[in-house]
């Protein structure tokens, strides 16, 4: 198996950790302004990529699109299906490689999915491929310098080595804008926020442990010094100790292919 087949079946497996139903309820605000930048949506064919259980691709078909939805965790997929029925053809699909004909979609989402595949200049052109000329790609990404990127450097010490692009590199605007000046023109970031607030850092950490694929495999990961590692996310969450309340800080991110 090469490097590319055993970072894709890593990520397979890792996607499919923990009861994501809960950490996708907390994003659904996120998926909201995604479609709120693309709308109107009724009768388009809508495509939601790395889609997790499929909060956009929920939504857009409540709005009555036509929707496909993919992810590479077959535990995603299973979820997704279960959560939108029929109104939703899910797939089981790598972002890099998508097995879809050229140019059958009007809209394409990504709702903190491809952000994480390893190679994003592959994953945007085969976005821009399966979308018709003139269709609409939106997505989001945490920012490289708010709460999740301060989360992500406490977990720098106990993280696997890694030859891949780092997730925050889709939140810097000057990254983001010149991986999609291949293909895509009429680029536009705002910066949007997602409340992310719990009554104490230990819920907190409770919460990812549960819900988070990213955190479980890490906690795994950390073996004896998983401790170490969540108390390391809870001081950057909450230095005194007291409540939650922060408002995690991402990009909302539109461009039409050229």
């Amino acid at each position: 198996m090469g490097t590319t087949d055993a970072r894709t079946e890593g990520a397979r497996r890792m996607w499919g950790l923990g009861d994501y139903t809960g950490l996708a309820e907390r994003l659904m605000p996120a998926s909201r302004a995604l479609l709120e930048r693309v709308e109107p949506v009724a009768g388009r064919r809508v495509l939601d990529v790395a889609a997790g259980t499929g909060n956009a691709a929920w939504l857009a078909a409540e709005r009555g699109a036509r929707v496909t939805a993919c992810d590479l965790s077959p535990r995603m997929v299973q979820l997704g299906r279960e959560r939108t029925g029929p109104r939703v053809e899910w797939l089981e699909a790598n972002a890099e490689d998508l097995p879809l004909p050229a140019g059958v979609f009007d809209v394409a989402l990504s709702a903190f999915g491809v952000i994480f595949v390893p190679r994003p200049e592959v994953a945007l052109a085969q976005l821009r491929r399966v979308l018709v000329p003139g269709g609409v790609l939106a997505l989001t990404a945490w920012t490289n310098d708010g709460f999740m990127a301060r989360m992500t450097d406490a977990l720098r010490p106990f993280l696997p080595p890694s030859d891949g692009p780092d997730s925050l590199s889709w939140g810097r605007e000057a990254q983001v804008r010149s991986w999609l000046a291949e293909g895509f023109t009429r680029i536009e970031v705002q910066r949007r926020t997602l409340p992310w607030h719990f009554d104490s850092p230990a819920q907190m950490t409770a919460f990812l442990v549960e819900h988070s694929p990213i955190h479980v495999a890490l906690g795994q990961h950390a073996g004896e010094r998983a401790g170490e590692l969540f108390a390391a996310i809870e001081r950057v969450a909450s230095p005194d100790g007291g409540p939650v309340r922060l408002e995690a800080e991402y990009l909302l991110v539109s461009a039409v292919a050229a």
